[in-house]
């Protein structure tokens, strides 16, 4: 039985002012040529929008080039694209995104390729320099939605989740294809589907709806890996390709967990195990419920009061996570409370003094010490000993 190697694919390592998501992709393009795909996905909030009669428009390019062993250009291309929206909000929405994927031929003597993006109404930038694996013959995965090509590789709640493997080269000699779905390394979730010949090539589908007929996601929010093995053919993995699965708070189980979680500040441990325990379908109304009374200025669409607060649980999560305890540590009830401090005073560690903090509020006439009592980074509120966290 012959032994079919693992297409190559990987998320790029990318370097520059832009944030900009890359992956990799070599295959077979027909008997004995490879080819490289690479994907993108672009936040609107890292391209330039200019203003025009139609709405807001912002354009970058693509280049690819292909280096022989002795780093000398051997090939390459170079892609233009344009983004359209019709309002400012999606310029600049967290969730907006643009993807896509440009494919270029590899020649024999080719060993590394380089990639960069340029947004062409800006200085930014980004790129990234890999080598190039070469695989042998095996399987090709894509995802799908709404019979298309899905770029972005991320399904929502209400999408349908498809991937078709096409086998490459001679394949597998089985009628089908095991596919595993992993996270973090873990088997998730499995199953063997039929190789069948479609348009001149042997394919594999898998499909089957994010959410379950009571309307709960299969998976939570994160990143997974897609793999196809041969049955009955061993361990070997014919490909593999990664995709997201982004679902909304109130349905994403341990997400929502978490959230409640950081209200620690704000509510009762009552409140807490009330929200805990509400159905998925009813933790919207329940979420509001809890919010709206909080709201400074409720003829808005906006909650000022809630978008500030997890603003600040979110900096304490990235800022007092070393060693400390992230949105738990001292530093975090001081910081969600007021804010960041007027002034900070910072001593690190000495032989004769342990490492301490120093936070003044100019407005509220109060003091906060935080030291570094045991030297591992864990800033424990030294004084005011008693302060009211009203």
């Amino acid at each position: 039985m012959l032994v079919f190697g693992l297409l190559a694919v990987a998320s790029l390592s990318v370097s520059g002012s832009m944030d900009v998501s890359l992956d990799a992709a070599v295959h077979v393009v027909e008997e004995g040529v490879r080819g490289l795909e690479v994907s993108y996905e672009i936040p609107h909030s890292s391209l330039a929008f200019l203003k025009d009669s139609l709405g807001y428009a912002a354009r970058f390019r693509i280049a690819v080039q292909l280096l022989d062993p002795q780093g000398n250009p051997r090939a390459g291309d170079v892609w233009h694209r344009a983004v359209r929206v019709a309002e400012y909000d999606l310029t600049v929405s967290k969730d907006s995104t643009n993807a896509g994927s440009v494919a270029i031929r590899l020649g024999r003597d080719v060993v590394e390729a380089r990639v960069e993006v340029r947004d062409l109404q800006s200085t930014q930038t980004a790129a990234a320099g890999f080598t190039l694996d070469v695989p042998p013959d095996g399987v090709r995965i894509r995802f799908l939605k709404d019979g298309e090509v899905l770029q972005t590789r991320t399904y929502g709640l209400r999408d349908t989740f498809k991937a078709v493997a096409t086998v490459v080269g001679e394949g597998p000699d089985s009628d089908s294809l095991r596919f595993l779905i992993k996270q973090e390394g873990r088997i998730v979730a499995a199953s063997t589907r039929p190789l069948v010949d479609s348009a001149g090539a042997r394919r594999a589908l898998l499909s089957f709806p994010v959410a379950d007929s009571s309307g709960s996601s299969r998976f939570g929010s994160g990143s997974y890996d897609l793999e196809t093995v041969e049955v009955g053919g061993g361990a070997a993995v014919l490909g593999r390709l990664s995709f997201r699965i982004k679902l909304p708070l109130f349905f994403d189980d341990a997400a929502y967990r978490q959230r409640v979680d950081e209200l620690l500040y704000v509510a009762t441990a009552q409140e807490i195990r009330h929200l805990k325990g509400v159905p998925s379908a009813l933790r919207e109304e329940a979420w509001r419920q809890f919010w709206d009374p909080k709201d400074p200025v409720p003829a808005t669409d906006r909650n000022e009061k809630e978008e500030e607060y997890f603003e600040r649980i979110d900096y304490s999560r990235e800022h007092f996570s070393h060693g400390d305890r992230g949105f738990r540590s001292d530093r975090a009830r001081v910081y969600v409370r007021y804010g960041p401090p007027d002034h900070k005073e910072k001593r690190p560690f000495e032989i004769d003094q342990r490492a301490y903090e120093i936070w003044s509020y100019y407005d509220s006439g109060i003091e906060f010490v935080f030291v570094d009592r045991y030297g591992f980074g864990e800033y424990l509120l030294e004084s005011p000993k008693f302060w009211h966290e009203g």
